[in-house]
Order: structure tokens, then C-alpha cells, then sequence
């Protein structure tokens, strides 16, 4: 009997390992004027109520701490809830309606930011610490623009003066940061980083979202994909996945999980290969093809939770290599054999190239984009060779919007 040439389930299983999640593992999104604690009673739609015990860094209660809770998607900080919290660091936030959240509290040079989601119920977020403040400084990239950087969800901005900017003040954790310039005739732009406690941090290329979702660039040198939700802590991470029975992989910085970041004359990309070995066969006589992909996750590790693609009419990425790569859409809730819904295959060559795909066409017509928790590259060698070497760099989603695709 022959096993499946790529096991999804094994390759999801390799990227939980790479993904490094935040501490503060809780939820992100929705709120209208600024309000004070207070509202209807806990439990109905419009009183639901969210409590927590806020401490500083060495545990003792942060009495006075100013709390601030925003819709993660805000910019401007309409309809924020705003309250203090008492002796003991206890604070209680009522008439909160059914959405996503952000809360942020700030006390003498220590913060913190957790997520919350609330649904028909309170919301007990129990005890968490202040930590040293963060800060972030970078560059929009076009030196002649001027304008706004605004943290989502927070209540932070910074002036952008020739290009460059810097925020301090931060909690500890994911950022999503817009640039709003002041020509009426350029794009607004986003990217995504976390920032650590106490230090300084650089952020990563902005992308214009009305013109595509950047899914990756590398240039931050992180594995997690640039456009994930700040709420999603513990996905979006890409991974590299082989048969280790008969693939020798090569400029992996893990065995299994993480491909080689190169710089090419200031230009960050992926660059892995592998060599394509045999069928392997066990004890048992079971026989194994090889495999082995490049992939990223649209969404958690949890492979249950979907992404809703459909409004993207394509894909785009620049490639170049030996071998060809055969890209696909994963839908991991499908059975094994019938989980790459969509596939393209694309012959590299030595130069780069920018590929698009119209995802329309490629399309299992069982099947939709409703539901897709992968998009991979496939390793497949030519008959000359049995190493098939990858370089990829940005990877783009074309059409449609950040918060159709991350909504469920």
C-alpha cells in the first residue's frame, strides 16, 4: 500500500512547534464617543461586563491605573470605554456591547494590552502584570511623505516627518500600525510587528492594503506572516515539512520547521531546497513517496478555524529556482486526500519571476474558498535533477480586503 505523497497533518504539527505565542492569549476588535465604567446590568447584550485585576511588574496592585478599552479596528478611539482602576488594581468596565476588544492599561512607565472577546456573557480576564514600556521607530519607506502613524485598537499615534517616525509608550505585544499620509493622493498603509518590554523595536515594510495584502516580504526577518490579525497569537507562522525518510533537506535553519532568510543586496527572501530521495518502504512493506513544501498559515494552528479567501481574485509571488513548485490552497478540514482544493504548477527558472495566479482558475469546482487554512509550493523535481532549490519573496493576495479574509 502506498501512504499520501504529503501528509497536511504532519506539516500543520511541525508549525506549532515554530510558533512562538505571546503571553497574553486572549482575543481583538469593535466600540462608538468616549465612555466611562458603567452601563446596563452584566450578562444582556449591552451590559456586558468585563473585570480584571491589574498588578505592576513585581506583583503588588496597581492602584490607579488607567484602563482604556477600544474596538481593535479603531483608529481614532471613538466609542473607547475609559476607567480606572481602584486600591487593590481591580477593574470592572460595563455596557460593553458583543464584539472584539482591545484593553490597555498604564501605570508610571509600565503597561499592558490584552485581548478580549465578548459574546452574550462577562468577561473575567482574571490577573495579569504591567511591563516595562515599549517603543518602535522605522520608516514608511518613501522619504518624501508625510503624516500619522496610528496603533489599531490603542490609543497611540506619531507624526511621520520625512518619512520616519517613533512611538513609545507601548504594551508589550502585537502591533498592527497604519500609516495615514497627508497627500490626498497616497495609498494608506499597514504592517505588523511585536514589540518586547523595555526595548526599542524596528518596524517592518509597510504595504499598501488597497492595492493587496502583502502576505510576506521577509524583510522583518519573522516567520509569522505580516498581515495576521493581532488577536491570532498562535498562527500565521511559515514552515518548511519533508518525509524524513527520503528527503535530505538543505539551508534550513531547524530541521523540519524553518527555511533559510537570505539577504540579496538588502533584500530579505525565503531559500530552501531539498533533495528528492526514493519510495521509502517500513518493515511492513508500507511504501512512502516523498514530499516536501514551503507553506504558510492563513489563520491558527488550530486547522478547524477557516479563512474566508474568496473575495481574493488572485495570487502573486516572485520565484525563481531549480525544479518546479506546485502552489495550492489547503483546506486541513477536508479528508487527507482531498484537502489541496486549488493547485497550479510553475516551472522555476534561474531568474526571478513575478507569478500570478487567478485563483478562479485553478478552483476544485467541488469545492470553494470559504475555508482555507494553508497556502503551499510544493517541491517537484525534474528528471535531470533531484534537487529542487526554492527563493520566494512577496507573496501577495490580490483583491479583497484584511477583514473579510481574517473575520472568522
Amino acid at each position: 500500500m502506498l501512504r499520501e505523497p504529503f501528509d497536511i497533518a504532519r506539516a500543520a504539527k511541525t508549525v506549532s512547534v515554530a510558533a512562538l505565542s505571546l503571553s497574553l492569549e486572549l482575543g481583538l476588535s469593535a466600540c462608538g464617543e468616549t465612555k466611562t465604567a458603567g452601563g446596563g446590568p452584566s450578562g444582556t447584550e449591552a451590559g456586558n461586563a468585563i473585570t480584571a485585576q491589574i498588578l505592576t511588574a513585581d506583583a503588588s496592585p496597581a492602584a490607579l491605573a488607567r484602563v482604556r478599552l477600544m474596538d481593535s479596528e479603531s483608529l481614532d478611539g471613538s466609542g473607547a470605554f475609559e476607567a480606572e482602576a481602584d486600591k487593590e488594581g481591580n477593574v470592572v468596565i460595563e455596557g460593553v456591547a458583543d464584539g472584539d476588544y482591545t484593553l490597555e492599561a498604564r501605570l508610571e512607565g509600565e503597561a499592558l494590552q490584552m485581548q478580549v472577546k465578548v459574546e452574550g456573557a462577562g468577561v473575567d480576564l482574571g490577573k495579569d502584570k504591567l511591563k516595562k514600556m515599549a517603543a518602535v521607530s522605522g520608516s514608511v519607506g518613501d522619504k518624501s511623505l508625510n503624516g500619522t502613524v496610528k496603533v489599531r485598537g490603542m490609543e497611540h499615534s506619531a507624526k511621520v516627518e520625512k518619512g520616519d517616525f517613533s512611538l513609545d509608550s507601548l504594551p508589550e505585544g502585537a502591533l498592527s500600525l497604519v500609516f495615514i499620509p497627508d497627500a490626498k493622493d497616497v495609498d494608506t498603509s499597514s504592517t505588523y510587528l511585536k514589540v518586547v518590554a523595555g526595548e526599542k523595536s524596528t518596524s517592518s515594510t509597510f504595504a499598501e492594503e488597497s492595492r493587496a495584502l502583502l502576505l510576506d516580504d521577509f524583510q522583518d526577518s519573522n516567520y509569522q506572516n505580516r498581515f495576521m490579525p493581532a488577536r491570532t497569537y498562535d498562527g500565521g507562522w511559515w514552515f518548511f515539512s519533508f518525509s524524513e525518510e527520503n528527503v535530505d533537506p538543505k539551508y534550513v535553519v531547524e530541521k523540519n520547521h524553518l527555511f533559510t532568510l537570505e539577504n540579496i543586496d538588502g533584500n530579505i527572501v525565503a531559500h530552501v531546497a531539498a533533495e528528492i530521495g526514493g519510495v521509502y518502504k517500513d518493515s511492513l512493506g508500507v511504501a512512502y513517496w516523498p514530499w516536501a513544501t514551503i507553506g504558510v498559515e492563513l489563520g491558527k494552528s488550530d486547522k478547524s478555524l477557516c479563512n474566508d479567501i474568496s473575495s481574493v481574485d488572485s495570487v502573486a509571488f516572485r520565484i525563481k529556482g531549480v525544479g518546479s513548485v506546485v502552489f495550492a490552497a489547503v483546506d486541513a478540514n477536508q479528508p487527507l486526500e482531498k484537502q489541496k482544493i486549488a493547485k497550479y504548477e510553475h516551472g522555476m527558472s534561474e531568474d526571478w519571476e513575478r507569478v500570478s495566479i487567478p485563483l478562479a482558475d485553478i478552483l476544485d469546482e467541488q469545492y470553494s474558498y470559504t475555508c482555507v487554512n494553508q497556502l503551499n509550493w510544493d517541491f517537484k523535481q525534474s528528471a535531470q535533477d533531484s534537487v529542487v532549490e526554492i527563493w520566494l519573496d512577496d507573496i501577495e493576495l490580490i483583491g479583497g480586503d484584511r477583514l473579510s479574509i481574517w473575520e472568522k
